[in-house]
Parts: structure tokens; sequence; C-alpha cells
């Protein structure tokens, strides 16, 4: 016995709850980053399931609809599996960006996702997953445990992804994996257990919602080239630090400029400048880890701020920054080379506001740019930004 209410309520919530996140779209899907087009489609999967799902209840038990049942319920088994698949592909993307690794590793991924589409459309002629009676009465086989393993299979695989990566990728996201997870989980078992009431979709669609609450906040804070925090975190850092009143650590500020960036533009283009951007940003993330925060100042410029003890933590930083930057440079096949102008200061907050501890680190990169100019170390300031 169907709570048909209870089922309508609860995916029209969850259509509604999406077609907010469709409607915020302020730019064509064609125009999106991959990332972004793998969002939205799972809404738009999202979306397609609670209208069938809710179709497939309403028809349950009733004579003349068989057929249309198979369809309907073969599409929740197929939409079902790709939902899941997409999870995997959009955390594997979110993580590494890499268009190579998932054109190579996730053909064999979607192995155990072809095979249960596979299934589903041969559901249509004989019972594999489910069968649906002469009098219309969709029940389960006992090979519907196998859609349920491999859809759990995938959603893992991207939590488990996201939490293993995160440190070694060094990338700074805001991705809620089992804020995600956690309603998807609470929803699917109890539909799994009580079957007649509509829960697995609401739950997915307040997973969405969260997913794309804190994709917002990570495009809010994060620059996109570079991977690092941008201005606007850096200035709310700032700021809370100004109001802090401990005093067992002081605030210092690392300021890194790019040797020849103007040179790496006009030799090469735009495109490799925003490669060589990309890189520093990887190479800080490699470099200050959990030690400190890196952000994106304007153009090639980047700071470093942690908290000290002694002066000689912030040159033991700025050495590792160079070893790494060193590392790049012999290992990369690159047609530039990354090396850094920098310079550091002490944030006195009692003393100075936070443009005069910024112009004063910025003053010191400066100095050590010229000592390299006059030295002959990197070329006449007019190629640089």
């Amino acid at each position: 016995m169907f709570n048909f209410p209870a089922i309508y309520i609860a995916n029209g919530t969850a259509v509604l709850l999406l077609l907010v996140v469709i409607l915020s779209i302020k730019r064509p899907l064609r125009h999106s980053l991959f990332e972004e087009k793998i969002y939205y489609s799972m809404v738009v999967y999202n979306i397609l399931q609670c209208c069938v799902e809710s179709a497939v209840f309403h028809i349950d038990g009733l004579m003349g609809y068989r057929a249309l049942s198979l369809v309907l319920n073969s599409i929740l088994f197929i939409n079902n599996i790709i939902f899941a698949f997409s999870w995997a592909v959009y955390a594997d993307y979110k993580m590494f960006a890499d268009m190579r690794r998932i054109k190579r590793i996730y053909p064999f991924v979607a192995i155990p996702a072809m095979i249960i589409i596979i299934g589903s459309l041969i559901n249509l002629g004989t019972p594999v997953f489910f069968v649906v009676d002469e009098y219309n009465i969709y029940q389960r086989t006992d090979l519907y445990i196998i859609p349920y393993a491999v859809t759990y299979f995938y959603l893992a695989y991207g939590v488990i992804l996201i939490y293993s990566c995160r440190k070694k990728v060094n990338k700074y996201l805001f991705l809620p994996a089992m804020l995600f997870m956690f309603p998807i989980m609470i929803g699917s078992l109890l539909q799994f257990f009580f079957y007649g009431y509509s829960l697995v979709w609401i739950g997915v669609s307040i997973g969405m919602i969260s997913l794309f609450i804190n994709v917002q906040n990570e495009a809010s804070y994060i620059d996109m080239l570079s991977g690092l925090y941008n201005r606007q975190y850096m200035n709310s850092i700032l700021l809370m630090h100004s109001k802090k009143a401990d005093t067992t650590s002081v605030l210092a500020g690392i300021m890194l400029d790019i040797d020849g960036f103007k040179r790496i533009n006009d030799e090469f283009g735009h495109i490799v400048g925003d490669d060589a951007i990309s890189v520093a940003g990887k190479i800080l993330r490699t470099a200050v880890g959990n030690k400190g925060i890196s952000c994106r100042f304007g153009g090639d410029e980047f700071v470093v701020f942690m908290n000290v003890n002694s002066p000689k933590e912030i040159t033991d930083m700025k050495d590792i920054i160079k070893a790494q930057a060193t590392l790049f440079n012999e290992a990369e096949k690159k047609p530039y080379k990354i090396n850094f102008s920098v310079g550091y200061s002490i944030y006195q907050s009692k003393h100075e506001s936070i443009d005069d501890f910024l112009m004063r680190i910025d003053a010191s990169m400066y100095e050590d740019k010229n000592r390299k100019i006059r030295e002959g170390i990197i070329p006449d300031r007019r190629w640089d930004c």
C-alpha cells in the first residue's frame, strides 16, 4: 500500500529544490566548465527520477499499464546508475581536473554501470532485476541487490577518492562529500527496506543542494586559475587576525612574484602564462601545505600567511618554496622556468593597518626583484609585470 500524498510531496519538494539550482545557472550550459556540466546533468537526472518514480508508484497495480510500467522501471534503474557514475566522475575531476585521466580510467570504471544498463534493457523482455506481473504489480527479483551494490560502489568510490586524495593534490576544496552522501544513504536505505515510501530522491536532492551551496562557497573564495585562496578570502583572514587578542604567535606574510612573467606571456602567449600561474599555485600548495595559507594576490603575485614564533620559520618556508620551484624546473619539460622574487614581514596589528602591512611586504619583495636585476639574475624590469 502506497502513501501517495507522501510520495508526491517528497518528490515534488525535491523537484522544487532542484529547480532553484537550475534557475541559478548564470551562463549557458554549453559554455560551462566540465565539472559544471556533470553537476547540472546530475541535477537533471535527479529531477527525472522524481518524476518517473512518482509515475511508477501511481500506475503500479493499474491494469492496462504493464508495458509502461516496464519501461519506467527500467528508466529508473538506468538513470540511477548513471547518476551514481556521474558522481564518481565529478569527484575525480574536482580533485585532479585532468580530462586525460578521466578518458584513461573511466571507460573501465564504467563497466559495472554498463552491465546494469544492459540488464535493465533486457528486463524489458525478461525479468532480471524486477518483474511486473500480469496484474501490473512490481516485484523485485533476487538480482535486485546488484544494481544497489553497484550504485553504492560508485557513491562510496567518490567519497573515498575525495578523502584519500585531498592532501595528495593539495587543493583548497570545500567539497562536502559526507554532507552530500549522508541524506542519500538515509533515504536510499529507508526506501530499500520499506518499499512504498519515496524517500531516496528527496535525500539526493538535499545532498545536491548541500553540494551546490558549498561549490558556491568555493567559487567565492578560491582563485580558479591558481587553485589558491583569492584576495577576498585573504582580506577576511587579515581582518580576523587584526581583531584577535592572541599574542602567543605573530602573523608573517611572504609575498612572491614570478620572475619574468611578462616575458612568458609575450613569448608563449597567455595560455602558457595561465599555465605558469597554475603551476605556481601547485608549487605553493605543495610547499606550504598546512603550515600556512596561500593566496593569489593578483596577476603573478602571491602571498603566504603563517603564524610564526621565530624569524627562522619564515626563512625556512622561503627555502622550501624555492626548493619546490627548483624541483619543478628540473622535472617538468615546460618552455619556461618558475622562479620567485620574495619579500616578507611581520604584521604588527596593534601599530599598523592591513594596507600598511601589505605595502611593506610588497616593498620587500620588490627589493629582492631589484637586487636580481642589478646582479643580472633576471632581465630588466621592463620585461616584468
